[in-house]
């Protein structure tokens, strides 16, 4: 969508390939209250394990990098950070929010991937059973007769991170 005359290169039409076609997926980056309980809870949960620390003296900040294959995350601890806000930690208000939203894992089940985060504790943010259809909360997501399964759902880390898991099949490869 234009408005008006471009005013940068990248609003023209001028531009017929990426400017820069060789940049590939590297980590996202999120804010935790406790840096070595998020490396542990990204462990518990997904499989990550840490890569490496490093702090940052002049912004008071403890970093690491967890990995899982090609897969990173970098997590910020700053002193005095304040705490996602309420409308961050569900995906419905979140999306009247500017600015990356979530990140997601692709996994073969659905349902059971679902019913092991919220056994484990996880907060459950929203559970769509059916593709298309509302994320919706749900006291106890466990499948029971009548019950669709969960074709995606979304958690939140204990920082407030929205963190999405949908089916593996859901998606050309």
């Amino acid at each position: 969508y234009l408005i008006g005359q471009p005013t940068n290169l990248w609003e023209s039409a001028i531009v017929s390939v990426p400017l820069v076609d060789n940049a590939v997926a590297h980590h996202f980056c999120i804010s935790v209250g406790d840096r070595e309980a998020a490396i542990e809870w990204w462990r518990a949960m997904f499989g990550f394990e840490a890569e490496f620390r490093f702090d940052i003296a002049h912004i008071r900040a403890k970093g690491a990098f967890v990995r899982k294959g090609a897969m990173r995350i970098e997590i910020f601890e700053i002193e005095g950070s304040d705490p996602a806000p309420p409308g961050r930690l569900r995906p419905n208000t979140d999306l009247q929010v500017q600015g990356v939203k979530h990140f997601c894992f692709a996994v073969d089940n659905v349902q059971a991937a679902l019913e092991k985060l919220h056994a484990a504790g996880v907060r459950i943010a929203g559970v769509a059973r059916g593709v298309g259809t509302p994320m919706r909360q749900e006291a106890d997501p466990a499948l029971r007769d009548g019950m669709a399964p969960a074709t995606a759902f979304f958690l939140t880390d204990p920082w407030g991170s929205l963190v999405e898991v949908l089916g593996r099949g859901d998606f050309p490869q």
